[in-house]
């Protein structure tokens, strides 16, 4: 099955058609570029600071208003960045927070969990692209715990490798094929990556064949460690200052779990989170800069007509949002909406993309540009978003719905917050959610621009986004139970899916058949020694896993919510 067209489901007329490879490269497979930062925001305006991005990405290419990450945390993220899956299918739940309360058959996340899942050895985005004929590169951040120890490892399908062990911002260590190098401090992290992939495009025993080049500097993630030549820059911002910012009790009470309970920002932490504000713009300038100067080469090798350069950031980040610190693993906006421009052949210039897009849809996207057939349809539980790129296409007829999942602890808060309930290890371990972002919809999510999110605690958050775009206002008492009990409906449909299920689900290309939610529980994440009992993540139960309904075009209930 091409991945090109939406599933045949229940009154599906129509499959997308992808733009064609041949037609925008100009003949023969294109080059593809991969800028991926770490923890950049959307939502606190990080873009607006980066004028070279500006120009070559929101002028000259697409931007996708609607992009979100499905888990709002580095390695997870960046594994489903590495397979098209979502987390609950990649099995990659944390960062390998809880690794070390475990045997090695129980491991919550991070490299170590990828490797002893082969992960690696299956489809991934190194496997797919060197087997479509790509000369592949990787140069930056891999998986969080690949470290120093780990340097030897050169994951399968990459033909020039440069795995970052160590994410010093001055003095950084990398993997370079297999061999340990451990630079100095007078070696800026973020402008070796731009040297290398400038080296790479300048090579004059270039291979006759495409390439596709993955680059990931650790910008702007704490400490943000600017260049010293943009060390003054911003001295005068503040991080800003929207309603979600430190707010009433009225407001935060709102909020479920652990975080309705959090304190008022300190003044100190807000110096702190006004600091790491600025020292992130400034560490973004490096990046900026890079891609500029890739763009230049592009140019001046006579690359740039056949070359698509995809731009993202793995995860968001909140800045005094909510009362919280700076740190990610939530389902606002603030932490799941990232950046996400592409430019290249038969990209429209100065275009914004509205559909609900996710890091699932790169696999099959760039498996698309290579003209790879990824076989059974569900290897992966994206799309290609070439479609996308057509103007004459219906807008919002991709996808509405995007998955939040989360499944451990949250951010590393400090140890102020000991006194708290729930706390153990500087983090708060009731942070197990599924969630659901719908925009625009059909049906009853018709102008949809809601975020709903289930607890492990039982606690619900529903926010109107039109109406309230910093998700301050929980809603979810005012629906009705009817409303209530499709929103249910499709965050568990979505929490458990694969393949074609996922799809589905996010089209709203689905039916409450005999759905009962009212079973459905989500388990907490605390570590073993909070409950002296072992930890066991939570593996949700889809509800047509084991019938034939849910994608069966002849079948036409009548309790179909769309």
């Amino acid at each position: 099955m091409s991945l090109r067209c939406a599933p045949l489901m229940v009154w599906l007329s129509a499959c997308y058609i992808g733009v064609s490879v041949s037609t925008a490269a100009g003949g023969g497979k294109p080059n593809i570029i991969f800028l991926l930062t770490d923890d950049q925001d959307v939502t606190a305006d990080s873009l607006d600071f980066m004028p070279r991005l500006g120009q070559l990405l929101r002028r000259e290419g697409t931007e996708f208003m609607n992009y979100f990450v499905s888990t709002g945390l580095c390695c997870p993220s960046r594994a489903t960045i590495m397979k098209g899956q979502f987390c609950h299918n990649t099995k990659i739940f944390d960062n390998g927070d809880l690794n070390s309360a475990f045997n090695d058959t129980e491991l919550s996340g991070g490299f170590q969990k990828y490797v002893a899942l082969g992960l690696m050895n299956e489809s991934t985005v190194g496997n797919v692209m060197h087997d479509a004929g790509y000369e592949t590169k990787f140069c930056g951040k891999y998986l969080n715990g690949y470290d120093d120890k780990q340097a030897s490892f050169i994951p399968p399908g990459w033909d020039h490798w440069q795995g970052m062990t160590d994410t010093a911002f001055y003095g950084p260590h990398f993997s370079i094929n297999g061999e340990l190098h451990k630079f100095n401090h007078s070696v800026y992290q973020t402008g070796y990556i731009r040297d290398i992939a400038i080296q790479f495009l300048q090579r004059e025993q270039r291979q006759d064949k495409p390439f596709f080049m993955y680059l990931a500097p650790f910008a702007p993630h704490a400490p943000a460690t600017p260049a010293k030549r943009h060390a003054n820059m911003f001295n005068d911002m503040k991080a800003p200052r929207y309603d979600s910012f430190n707010p009433n009790d009225t407001i935060q009470s709102q909020k479920p779990s652990w975080l309705g309970r959090l304190p008022p920002l300190t003044d100190k932490q807000i110096d702190g989170i006004d600091n790491f504000y600025r020292n992130r713009l400034r560490s973004l300038q490096a990046v900026d800069e890079m891609l500029g100067n890739i763009t230049a080469t592009l140019e001046a090798e006579g690359l740039a007509n056949n070359t698509y350069i995809f731009y993202m950031g793995d995860n968001g980040q909140h800045l005094g949002d909510y009362r919280l610190p700076g740190g990610k693993r939530q389902a606002y906006d603030t932490d799941i909406r990232v950046p996400f421009l592409v430019r290249g052949p038969g990209v429209p210039a100065g275009h914004k993309v509205y559909d609900v897009t996710q890091s699932v849809d790169l696999l099959p996207t760039w498996a698309d540009l290579a003209g790879v057939d990824l076989g059974s349809s569900n290897s992966v539980d994206g799309e290609t978003i070439m479609p996308l790129f057509n103007l004459s296409r219906e807008a919002g007829t991709f996808r509405s719905v995007g998955l939040a999942e989360m499944y451990g602890g949250s951010s590393n808060m400090g140890a102020v917050y000991k006194a708290l309930p729930d706390f153990w290890h500087n983090r708060f371990w009731n942070n197990t959610y599924q969630g659901v972002r719908v925009i625009n919809g059909t049906g009853f999510a018709a102008n949809a621009n809601w975020l709903y999110v289930e607890w492990c605690t039982g606690e619900k958050e529903f926010y109107d986004a039109a109406a309230d775009p910093r998700m301050i206002l929980n809603k979810y008492s005012t629906l009705s139970d009817d409303m209530k009990t499709k929103l249910a409906a499709l965050v568990h449909q979505m929490g458990s899916c694969v393949g074609d299920q996922c799809r589905a689900a996010s089209k709203l290309q689905l039916s409450l058949h005999t759905v009962d939610v009212s079973t459905s529980t989500l388990q907490c994440h605390n570590p073993p020694n909070m409950t002296n009992e072992a930890l066991k993540f939570y593996q949700p139960t889809f509800p047509f896993a084991d019938s034939d309904i849910f994608l069966d075009p002849s079948f036409e209930g009548d309790d179909l919510f769309f």
